[in-house]
């Protein structure tokens, strides 16, 4: 865990940083991953202690700052207040992970695709204007037709754009 400790409008105490440090490497408890905590210590007006801390966990960035009379005060509030925010984090992970199958080899071989059905479909000879339009008509998500000029079999097909998209094949086919 790297902590990195700022302080603002205060002299450097170390103190505070020790404590800071020792406070702040709980938090580690609750996640698997390291952690690269920043700490903003600051002293507004003279008499309000603001505790600032931040970092990141799987790219969602967690905030959370505490204003206090004592900076001592102020740093157990704001771990308290990050201990449950982790906790909530890693409880709704968990949730997400057991959600989830289990990949073994076993579901891997469930998992593998099987044909359902099988269709033959006579590709019909049709410039790709005229098959645009039988594919609007039609409401299928795709048509596959033979190109008249070229002989190509060719699938059209509908983006979700709503423009067509044609792939044709190379060469001659029977």
């Amino acid at each position: 865990m790297g902590i990195t400790i700022s302080f603002r409008h205060i002299s450097h105490d170390e103190g505070i940083k020790r404590y800071v440090e020792e406070k702040i490497a709980k938090l580690q408890k609750y996640i698997e991953i390291p952690l690269d905590v920043h700490v903003v210590l600051t002293i507004e007006r003279k008499y309000r202690h603001r505790v600032d801390v931040m970092f990141t966990i799987h790219g969602v960035v967690i905030n959370a700052h505490e204003v206090m009379d004592d900076m001592y005060a102020a740093v157990d509030k704001i771990v308290d207040k990050l201990e449950r925010r982790l906790t909530r984090f890693r409880d709704k992970m968990k949730m997400y992970r057991e959600g989830k199958p289990k990949r073994t080899a076993a579901s891997q071989e469930e998992a593998i695709s099987k044909i359902i059905v099988t269709r033959t479909v006579d590709a019909k000879p049709m410039d790709p204007e005229e098959a645009t339009m039988q594919l609007e008509a039609s409401g299928d998500s795709f048509m596959i037709f033979r190109d008249r000029e070229h002989g190509n079999i060719c699938v059209i097909y509908k983006r979700k754009d709503g423009n067509f998209s044609l792939i044709e094949t190379l060469g001659k086919t029977a």
